[in-house]
Protein backbone atom coordinates (compact mmCIF):
# COMPACT_ATOMS: atom_id res chain seq x y z
CA UNK A 1 0.00 0.00 0.00
CA UNK A 2 2.71 2.46 0.78
CA UNK A 3 4.31 2.06 -2.86
CA UNK A 4 1.09 2.51 -4.56
CA UNK A 5 0.63 5.65 -2.11
CA UNK A 6 4.27 6.81 -3.32
CA UNK A 7 3.12 6.03 -7.49
CA UNK A 8 -0.55 8.52 -6.64
CA UNK A 9 1.53 11.22 -5.20
CA UNK A 10 4.32 10.86 -8.06
CA UNK A 11 1.27 11.13 -10.64
CA UNK A 12 -0.33 13.72 -8.96
CA UNK A 13 3.48 15.89 -8.58
CA UNK A 14 3.73 15.14 -12.54
CA UNK A 15 0.44 16.23 -13.06
CA UNK A 16 1.01 19.46 -11.14
CA UNK A 17 4.35 20.20 -13.38
CA UNK A 18 2.26 20.03 -16.72
CA UNK A 19 -0.63 22.49 -15.21
CA UNK A 20 2.19 24.79 -14.28
CA UNK A 21 4.07 24.48 -17.43
CA UNK A 22 0.60 25.19 -19.34
CA UNK A 23 -0.47 28.31 -17.28
CA UNK A 24 3.43 29.70 -17.90
CA UNK A 25 2.75 29.25 -21.90
CA UNK A 26 -1.35 30.77 -21.75
CA UNK A 27 0.58 34.12 -19.83
CA UNK A 28 3.36 33.97 -22.47
CA UNK A 29 0.75 33.65 -25.40
CA UNK A 30 -1.17 36.88 -23.87
CA UNK A 31 1.62 38.57 -23.30
CA UNK A 32 2.96 38.29 -27.04
CA UNK A 33 -1.13 38.86 -28.39
CA UNK A 34 -1.05 42.44 -26.04
CA UNK A 35 2.42 43.57 -27.56
CA UNK A 36 1.32 42.56 -31.12
CA UNK A 37 -1.91 44.33 -30.53
CA UNK A 38 0.08 47.82 -29.39
CA UNK A 39 2.42 46.98 -32.58
CA UNK A 40 -0.43 47.02 -34.47
CA UNK A 41 -2.05 50.27 -33.03
CA UNK A 42 1.20 52.08 -33.45
CA UNK A 43 1.12 50.94 -37.22
CA UNK A 44 -2.48 51.24 -37.86
CA UNK A 45 -1.56 53.63 -40.62
CA UNK A 46 0.31 51.54 -42.84
CA UNK A 47 -2.56 49.72 -45.21
CA UNK A 48 -0.29 47.19 -46.37
CA UNK A 49 0.47 45.71 -42.85
CA UNK A 50 -3.22 45.08 -41.64
CA UNK A 51 -3.76 41.76 -43.74
CA UNK A 52 -0.69 40.39 -42.13
CA UNK A 53 -1.97 41.71 -38.74
CA UNK A 54 -5.31 39.82 -39.00
CA UNK A 55 -3.66 36.73 -39.86
CA UNK A 56 -1.10 36.87 -37.33
CA UNK A 57 -3.70 37.04 -34.97
CA UNK A 58 -6.27 34.79 -36.29
CA UNK A 59 -3.25 32.09 -36.20
CA UNK A 60 -3.25 33.52 -32.26
CA UNK A 61 -6.22 32.91 -31.92
CA UNK A 62 -6.29 29.06 -33.76
CA UNK A 63 -3.20 28.33 -31.16
CA UNK A 64 -5.58 29.25 -28.29
CA UNK A 65 -8.37 27.25 -29.19
CA UNK A 66 -6.03 23.98 -29.21
CA UNK A 67 -3.72 24.63 -26.48
CA UNK A 68 -0.10 23.19 -26.41
CA UNK A 69 -0.63 21.20 -23.31
CA UNK A 70 -4.57 19.81 -22.93
CA UNK A 71 -5.80 17.73 -20.72
CA UNK A 72 -6.10 14.35 -22.94
CA UNK A 73 -2.40 14.43 -23.85
CA UNK A 74 -1.71 15.00 -19.95
CA UNK A 75 -3.66 12.16 -18.58
CA UNK A 76 -2.15 10.23 -21.28
CA UNK A 77 1.33 11.53 -20.04
CA UNK A 78 0.75 10.51 -16.07
CA UNK A 79 -1.16 6.97 -16.88
CA UNK A 80 2.36 6.31 -18.94
CA UNK A 81 4.13 7.30 -15.87
CA UNK A 82 2.49 5.45 -13.64
CA UNK A 83 2.20 2.31 -15.63
CA UNK A 84 5.98 2.95 -16.17
CA UNK A 85 6.41 2.82 -12.32
CA UNK A 86 4.24 0.16 -11.54
CA UNK A 87 6.28 -2.58 -14.07
CA UNK A 88 9.41 -0.99 -12.30
CA UNK A 89 8.36 -1.58 -9.08
CA UNK A 90 7.53 -5.51 -10.82
CA UNK A 91 10.71 -6.01 -11.60
CA UNK A 92 12.75 -4.43 -8.61
CA UNK A 93 10.43 -6.86 -6.50
CA UNK A 94 11.44 -9.74 -8.72
CA UNK A 95 15.44 -8.81 -8.11
CA UNK A 96 15.86 -7.42 -11.66
CA UNK A 97 18.78 -4.93 -12.26
CA UNK A 98 18.05 -1.26 -12.31
CA UNK A 99 18.94 -1.28 -16.01
CA UNK A 100 16.08 -3.06 -16.86
CA UNK A 101 13.70 -0.61 -14.65
CA UNK A 102 15.44 2.32 -16.72
CA UNK A 103 14.42 0.30 -20.06
CA UNK A 104 10.91 0.77 -18.64
CA UNK A 105 10.75 4.41 -18.45
CA UNK A 106 12.70 5.25 -21.52
CA UNK A 107 10.07 2.58 -22.76
CA UNK A 108 7.14 4.81 -21.38
CA UNK A 109 8.86 8.29 -22.90
CA UNK A 110 8.72 6.30 -26.74
CA UNK A 111 5.02 5.48 -26.40
CA UNK A 112 4.15 8.89 -24.52
CA UNK A 113 5.82 10.84 -27.88
CA UNK A 114 3.62 8.97 -30.34
CA UNK A 115 0.06 9.17 -28.52
CA UNK A 116 0.83 12.65 -27.93
CA UNK A 117 0.20 15.51 -29.96
CA UNK A 118 3.64 17.51 -29.22
CA UNK A 119 7.07 17.20 -28.30
CA UNK A 120 7.04 18.88 -24.92
CA UNK A 121 5.56 15.88 -23.18
CA UNK A 122 8.54 13.65 -23.88
CA UNK A 123 10.54 16.17 -22.74
CA UNK A 124 8.54 16.74 -19.09
CA UNK A 125 8.02 12.83 -18.82
CA UNK A 126 11.62 12.30 -19.91
CA UNK A 127 12.53 14.89 -16.97
CA UNK A 128 10.49 13.48 -14.29
CA UNK A 129 11.12 9.50 -15.39
CA UNK A 130 14.41 10.69 -13.89
CA UNK A 131 13.36 11.87 -10.71
CA UNK A 132 10.57 9.47 -10.15
CA UNK A 133 13.52 6.60 -10.37
CA UNK A 134 15.62 8.34 -8.28
CA UNK A 135 12.92 8.82 -5.75
CA UNK A 136 11.25 5.22 -5.92
CA UNK A 137 14.50 3.37 -7.13
CA UNK A 138 17.48 4.52 -5.32
CA UNK A 139 19.34 4.15 -2.15
CA UNK A 140 18.19 5.85 0.23
CA UNK A 141 14.77 5.23 -0.91
CA UNK A 142 11.43 8.13 -1.17
CA UNK A 143 13.95 10.19 -1.32
CA UNK A 144 16.00 12.64 -3.82
CA UNK A 145 19.02 12.14 -2.21
CA UNK A 146 21.50 9.65 -4.06
CA UNK A 147 24.67 8.31 -2.40
CA UNK A 148 26.35 6.59 -4.88
CA UNK A 149 28.30 8.44 -7.35
CA UNK A 150 27.85 6.48 -10.25
CA UNK A 151 24.14 7.76 -9.83
CA UNK A 152 24.85 11.30 -11.21
CA UNK A 153 26.06 10.06 -14.54
CA UNK A 154 23.12 7.32 -14.73
CA UNK A 155 20.88 10.28 -13.97
CA UNK A 156 22.30 12.36 -17.02
CA UNK A 157 22.28 9.06 -19.70
CA UNK A 158 18.51 7.59 -18.54
CA UNK A 159 17.41 11.34 -19.32
CA UNK A 160 19.36 11.82 -22.40
CA UNK A 161 18.24 8.59 -24.15
CA UNK A 162 14.66 9.18 -22.94
CA UNK A 163 14.94 12.54 -24.44
CA UNK A 164 16.78 11.41 -28.05
CA UNK A 165 14.09 8.23 -27.97
CA UNK A 166 10.91 10.86 -27.94
CA UNK A 167 12.17 13.27 -29.83
CA UNK A 168 13.11 10.76 -32.85
CA UNK A 169 9.40 9.16 -32.30
CA UNK A 170 7.88 12.63 -32.33
CA UNK A 171 9.55 13.62 -35.53
CA UNK A 172 9.18 10.31 -37.34
CA UNK A 173 5.18 11.04 -36.15
CA UNK A 174 5.33 14.12 -37.67
CA UNK A 175 7.00 13.20 -40.90
CA UNK A 176 4.28 10.31 -41.24
CA UNK A 177 1.47 13.24 -41.05
CA UNK A 178 3.84 15.56 -43.28
CA UNK A 179 3.75 12.47 -45.85
CA UNK A 180 -0.17 11.53 -45.84
CA UNK A 181 -0.87 15.25 -46.65
CA UNK A 182 1.91 15.20 -49.26
CA UNK A 183 0.12 12.37 -50.81
CA UNK A 184 -3.23 13.82 -50.57
CA UNK A 185 -2.52 17.11 -52.31
CA UNK A 186 -0.94 14.71 -55.09
CA UNK A 187 -3.74 12.61 -55.46
CA UNK A 188 -5.99 15.64 -55.36
CA UNK A 189 -3.36 17.22 -58.41
CA UNK A 190 -3.58 14.00 -60.54
CA UNK A 191 -7.00 13.89 -59.74
CA UNK A 192 -7.44 17.34 -61.69
CA UNK A 193 -5.15 16.71 -64.68
CA UNK A 194 -6.90 13.11 -65.44
CA UNK A 195 -10.06 15.41 -65.60
CA UNK A 196 -8.38 18.05 -67.37
CA UNK A 197 -7.02 15.07 -69.72
CA UNK A 198 -10.32 13.70 -70.10
CA UNK A 199 -12.33 16.30 -70.68
CA UNK A 200 -9.42 17.99 -73.59
CA UNK A 201 -10.99 14.74 -75.34
CA UNK A 202 -14.55 14.08 -74.68
CA UNK A 203 -15.58 17.89 -75.24
CA UNK A 204 -13.80 18.29 -78.81
CA UNK A 205 -15.94 15.25 -80.41
CA UNK A 206 -19.72 16.88 -80.15
CA UNK A 207 -18.81 20.26 -80.08
CA UNK A 208 -17.00 19.73 -83.41
CA UNK A 209 -20.15 17.59 -84.32
CA UNK A 210 -22.46 20.48 -83.31
CA UNK A 211 -20.53 23.51 -85.11
CA UNK A 212 -20.21 20.77 -88.13
CA UNK A 213 -23.37 20.48 -88.61
CA UNK A 214 -24.63 23.77 -87.96
CA UNK A 215 -22.16 25.55 -90.40
CA UNK A 216 -23.94 22.40 -92.85
CA UNK A 217 -27.46 24.13 -92.34
CA UNK A 218 -26.50 27.53 -93.02
CA UNK A 219 -24.55 26.95 -95.41
CA UNK A 220 -26.05 24.20 -97.36
CA UNK A 221 -29.60 24.24 -95.47
CA UNK A 222 -31.88 25.22 -98.83
CA UNK A 223 -30.35 22.02 -101.04
CA UNK A 224 -30.95 19.86 -97.75
CA UNK A 225 -34.77 17.70 -98.08
CA UNK A 226 -36.59 17.82 -94.41
CA UNK A 227 -35.19 14.46 -93.58
CA UNK A 228 -31.76 15.75 -93.59
CA UNK A 229 -32.60 18.73 -91.99
CA UNK A 230 -34.15 16.81 -89.17
CA UNK A 231 -31.33 14.42 -89.15
CA UNK A 232 -29.02 16.92 -88.36
CA UNK A 233 -31.15 19.03 -86.07
CA UNK A 234 -31.41 15.97 -83.88
CA UNK A 235 -27.80 15.25 -83.95
CA UNK A 236 -27.30 18.88 -82.76
CA UNK A 237 -29.75 18.13 -79.73
CA UNK A 238 -28.24 15.09 -78.74
CA UNK A 239 -24.79 16.52 -78.44
CA UNK A 240 -25.98 19.01 -76.72
CA UNK A 241 -28.13 16.71 -74.13
CA UNK A 242 -24.80 14.80 -73.97
CA UNK A 243 -22.38 18.10 -72.90
CA UNK A 244 -25.28 18.91 -70.49
CA UNK A 245 -25.07 15.59 -68.53
CA UNK A 246 -21.14 15.92 -69.09
CA UNK A 247 -21.24 19.06 -67.63
CA UNK A 248 -23.56 18.45 -64.64
CA UNK A 249 -21.37 15.86 -63.50
CA UNK A 250 -18.14 17.83 -63.72
CA UNK A 251 -19.67 20.51 -61.80
CA UNK A 252 -21.16 17.61 -58.90
CA UNK A 253 -17.65 15.84 -59.31
CA UNK A 254 -15.96 19.20 -58.51
CA UNK A 255 -17.94 20.29 -55.44
CA UNK A 256 -17.30 17.04 -53.80
CA UNK A 257 -13.35 17.15 -54.29
CA UNK A 258 -13.37 20.74 -52.48
CA UNK A 259 -16.08 19.66 -50.09
CA UNK A 260 -18.73 21.73 -51.12
CA UNK A 261 -21.24 19.93 -52.19
CA UNK A 262 -24.25 21.01 -50.22
CA UNK A 263 -27.27 18.50 -49.81
CA UNK A 264 -30.56 20.25 -49.26
CA UNK A 265 -32.71 17.20 -48.20
CA UNK A 266 -36.57 17.82 -48.93
CA UNK A 267 -39.64 15.57 -48.59
CA UNK A 268 -40.29 13.79 -52.17
CA UNK A 269 -42.35 11.58 -53.93
CA UNK A 270 -40.15 9.01 -55.08
CA UNK A 271 -42.08 7.83 -58.08
CA UNK A 272 -42.27 11.68 -59.66
CA UNK A 273 -38.34 12.32 -59.24
CA UNK A 274 -37.43 9.23 -61.71
CA UNK A 275 -40.38 10.14 -64.02
CA UNK A 276 -39.13 13.62 -63.87
CA UNK A 277 -35.47 12.22 -64.62
CA UNK A 278 -36.54 9.99 -67.19
CA UNK A 279 -37.56 13.44 -68.76
CA UNK A 280 -33.95 13.94 -69.35
CA UNK A 281 -32.58 10.76 -70.64
CA UNK A 282 -31.39 10.91 -74.67
CA UNK A 283 -33.58 10.87 -77.42
CA UNK A 284 -31.22 7.13 -77.59
CA UNK A 285 -33.75 5.82 -75.22
CA UNK A 286 -36.31 5.37 -78.06
CA UNK A 287 -33.89 2.65 -79.46
CA UNK A 288 -34.12 0.78 -75.81
CA UNK A 289 -37.58 -0.66 -74.30
CA UNK A 290 -37.52 1.88 -70.73
CA UNK A 291 -39.98 0.41 -68.32
CA UNK A 292 -41.05 2.18 -64.77
CA UNK A 293 -42.95 0.35 -62.72
CA UNK A 294 -44.34 2.04 -60.23
CA UNK A 295 -44.93 0.70 -56.64
CA UNK A 296 -48.48 0.95 -55.43
CA UNK A 297 -47.55 2.71 -52.47
CA UNK A 298 -46.60 6.40 -52.33
CA UNK A 299 -42.61 6.42 -51.16
CA UNK A 300 -42.03 9.49 -49.50
CA UNK A 301 -37.89 10.60 -49.36
CA UNK A 302 -35.67 12.95 -47.34
CA UNK A 303 -33.64 13.96 -50.45
CA UNK A 304 -32.33 16.51 -52.79
CA UNK A 305 -34.46 15.75 -56.16
CA UNK A 306 -31.46 17.24 -57.64
CA UNK A 307 -29.13 15.19 -57.04
CA UNK A 308 -31.39 11.66 -57.34
CA UNK A 309 -32.65 12.62 -60.32
CA UNK A 310 -28.97 12.80 -61.89
CA UNK A 311 -27.94 9.26 -60.47
CA UNK A 312 -31.20 8.27 -62.20
CA UNK A 313 -29.82 10.08 -65.03
CA UNK A 314 -26.36 8.47 -65.16
CA UNK A 315 -27.43 4.62 -63.93
CA UNK A 316 -30.11 4.95 -67.37
CA UNK A 317 -27.41 6.56 -69.78
CA UNK A 318 -24.81 3.96 -68.61
CA UNK A 319 -27.41 1.02 -69.39
CA UNK A 320 -28.29 2.28 -73.00
CA UNK A 321 -24.34 3.30 -74.39
CA UNK A 322 -23.41 -0.42 -72.91
CA UNK A 323 -26.37 -2.72 -74.15
CA UNK A 324 -27.81 -3.47 -77.65
CA UNK A 325 -30.52 -1.65 -78.89
CA UNK A 326 -33.67 -3.06 -78.34
CA UNK A 327 -32.23 -4.17 -75.00
CA UNK A 328 -34.95 -3.47 -72.05
CA UNK A 329 -34.24 -1.30 -68.89
CA UNK A 330 -36.39 -2.04 -66.17
CA UNK A 331 -37.15 0.58 -62.98
CA UNK A 332 -39.13 -0.46 -59.96
CA UNK A 333 -39.09 0.76 -56.39
CA UNK A 334 -40.42 -0.58 -53.23
CA UNK A 335 -40.56 0.54 -49.63
CA UNK A 336 -39.16 -1.51 -46.69
CA UNK A 337 -39.57 -1.10 -42.72
CA UNK A 338 -36.46 1.85 -42.94
CA UNK A 339 -35.66 2.94 -46.52
CA UNK A 340 -36.81 2.90 -49.89
CA UNK A 341 -35.39 0.84 -52.71
CA UNK A 342 -34.54 1.43 -56.43
CA UNK A 343 -33.91 -1.06 -58.56
CA UNK A 344 -32.32 -0.37 -62.46
CA UNK A 345 -32.13 -3.44 -64.36
CA UNK A 346 -31.02 -4.37 -67.93
CA UNK A 347 -30.84 -7.49 -69.92
CA UNK A 348 -27.41 -6.18 -71.83
CA UNK A 349 -24.76 -8.58 -71.62
CA UNK A 350 -23.62 -7.39 -67.96
CA UNK A 351 -20.45 -6.32 -66.32
CA UNK A 352 -17.42 -8.97 -65.77
CA UNK A 353 -16.91 -9.95 -62.40
CA UNK A 354 -12.99 -8.76 -62.89
CA UNK A 355 -14.39 -5.20 -63.29
CA UNK A 356 -17.35 -5.30 -60.54
CA UNK A 357 -14.74 -3.88 -58.09
CA UNK A 358 -13.75 -0.89 -60.77
CA UNK A 359 -16.92 0.40 -61.97
CA UNK A 360 -17.57 3.24 -58.99
CA UNK A 361 -13.48 4.31 -59.19
CA UNK A 362 -13.77 8.07 -60.83
CA UNK A 363 -12.07 8.00 -64.59
CA UNK A 364 -12.69 3.73 -64.88
CA UNK A 365 -14.69 3.14 -68.03
CA UNK A 366 -14.07 -0.46 -68.37
CA UNK A 367 -13.34 -1.73 -71.56
CA UNK A 368 -16.43 -2.09 -73.75
CA UNK A 369 -17.11 0.53 -76.51
CA UNK A 370 -19.98 2.60 -76.61
CA UNK A 371 -22.19 2.75 -79.66
CA UNK A 372 -22.02 6.14 -80.32
CA UNK A 373 -17.86 6.09 -80.46
CA UNK A 374 -17.64 8.49 -77.43
CA UNK A 375 -15.23 7.88 -74.79
CA UNK A 376 -16.97 7.79 -71.62
CA UNK A 377 -14.91 9.55 -68.67
CA UNK A 378 -16.16 7.32 -66.06
CA UNK A 379 -17.54 9.55 -63.87
CA UNK A 380 -21.78 8.46 -63.90
CA UNK A 381 -20.95 5.72 -61.29
CA UNK A 382 -18.63 7.11 -59.14
CA UNK A 383 -20.61 10.14 -58.74
CA UNK A 384 -23.47 8.47 -58.05
CA UNK A 385 -21.66 6.61 -55.50
CA UNK A 386 -20.88 9.70 -53.72
CA UNK A 387 -24.66 11.18 -53.77
CA UNK A 388 -26.28 8.26 -52.43
CA UNK A 389 -23.63 7.57 -49.82
CA UNK A 390 -24.20 11.35 -48.65
CA UNK A 391 -27.83 10.88 -48.41
CA UNK A 392 -26.74 8.24 -46.04
CA UNK A 393 -28.25 5.17 -48.99
CA UNK A 394 -26.02 2.80 -50.34
CA UNK A 395 -25.43 1.63 -53.76
CA UNK A 396 -24.68 -1.77 -55.24
CA UNK A 397 -23.94 -3.71 -58.36
CA UNK A 398 -25.38 -7.33 -58.85
CA UNK A 399 -26.10 -9.66 -61.70
CA UNK A 400 -29.57 -9.79 -63.64
CA UNK A 401 -30.78 -12.97 -64.25
CA UNK A 402 -30.10 -14.67 -67.29
CA UNK A 403 -27.55 -11.65 -68.14
CA UNK A 404 -27.77 -7.86 -67.40
CA UNK A 405 -26.89 -5.53 -64.46
CA UNK A 406 -28.98 -4.57 -61.90
CA UNK A 407 -28.05 -1.58 -60.00
CA UNK A 408 -29.88 -1.15 -56.87
CA UNK A 409 -29.83 2.02 -54.39
CA UNK A 410 -31.40 2.90 -51.04
CA UNK A 411 -32.63 6.42 -49.46
CA UNK A 412 -34.06 7.56 -46.26
CA UNK A 413 -37.69 7.62 -45.82
CA UNK A 414 -39.42 10.49 -44.82
CA UNK A 415 -42.11 9.65 -42.02
CA UNK A 416 -45.62 11.74 -42.57
CA UNK A 417 -47.67 11.58 -39.39
CA UNK A 418 -51.39 11.37 -40.43
CA UNK A 419 -53.65 13.68 -37.94
CA UNK A 420 -57.59 12.13 -38.06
Amino acid sequence: METLGWILVIVWVAGLGFWAVNKLEMFMETDETTLKDGEKGTDASVNSDSTTDLVNKAQMDGKKAVPLLNVPDVMKSMVMLALSSAVGFAFWNLGMSESNIIMMYILGVLITSVITNHQIYSLITSIVSVFVFNFLFTEPRYTLKAYEKEYPVTFITMFVAAFLTGSLAAKLKEHSAQSAKALLIAQKEQLRANLLRSISHDLRTPLTSISGNASNLLTNGEKFDPETKKQLYMDIYDDSIWLNNLVENLLSVTKIEEGSLNIRPQAELLDEIIAEALQHISRKKEEHEIVFRTSEDFILVKVDARLIMQVVINIVENAIKYTQNGSEIIITTERTEKEAVVRIADNGPGIPDDMKPQVFEMFYSGAKSIADSRRSLGLGLSLCKSIITAHGGSLELTDNEPHGAVFTFTLPIEEVDIHE
